[in-house]
């Protein structure tokens, strides 16, 4: 008589590969593209949002996204405001880069193809600050905007980041998923 455990566990085994298989080859959702600024809003209500502001999504290889945000700050329009980040896919989600991203959370809707980035502040009142993009084929035209992406594209791009930091690829991505809205889930 042949023992059933070891068939058990090969067929075990055989559909967890399966599983882990079809998971690993899940697609990046489609986050590449250009985001105008839909609102920006505080809680408490302040002046401490942006008046406009664009977020550029690139990819970079097969496992990493980099996301360039220019913006004017509604309270001091001369001040600088931009920044730039990394996103690593892997099986399990899209992670943002752990460096100065604790305060911050991204989600994406991939049906209404609108980003939201929901930030806390350090002022007084701890305000939560939060922002709704929306996908936009026009081309970036503002030209404060347009100078503070080219000044973030070139930070990101920087040989003295790269010395300081290494490169992106050896960055670590754990504690700071991107959200993405379930397209399967219906409302009756």
């Amino acid at each position: 008589m042949t023992p059933f455990f070891p068939i058990r566990g090969a067929a075990a085994a055989a559909a967890l590969a399966l599983c882990t298989g079809a998971f690993a080859q899940a697609p990046m959702p489609k986050l590449v593209g250009e985001y105008n600024l839909l609102s920006s809003t505080t809680v408490p209500p302040s002046n401490w949002g942006y008046s406009k502001a664009r977020v550029s999504i690139k990819q970079l290889d097969d496992h990493h996204l980099l996301i360039l945000l220019a913006c004017e700050w509604r309270r001091e329009p001369k001040a600088v405001c931009g920044d730039y980040f990394y996103a690593q896919w892997r099986d399990d989600g899209l992670y943002l880069q752990d460096m100065n991203t604790f305060a911050m959370r991204l989600y994406f809707d991939p049906a209404s193809r609108k980003l939201t980035i929901i930030s806390r502040g350090a002022d007084a009142r701890q305000s939560v600050r939060h922002e709704v993009f929306g996908t936009t084929t026009a081309p970036l035209t503002d030209p404060a905007l347009v100078r503070r992406m080219k000044r973030e594209q070139s930070n990101a791009d920087s040989k003295e980041n790269r010395r300081v930091f290494g490169p992106y690829t050896k960055w670590d991505y754990q504690e700071n998923r991107i959200e993405f809205q379930r397209q399967d889930v219906t409302t009756p």
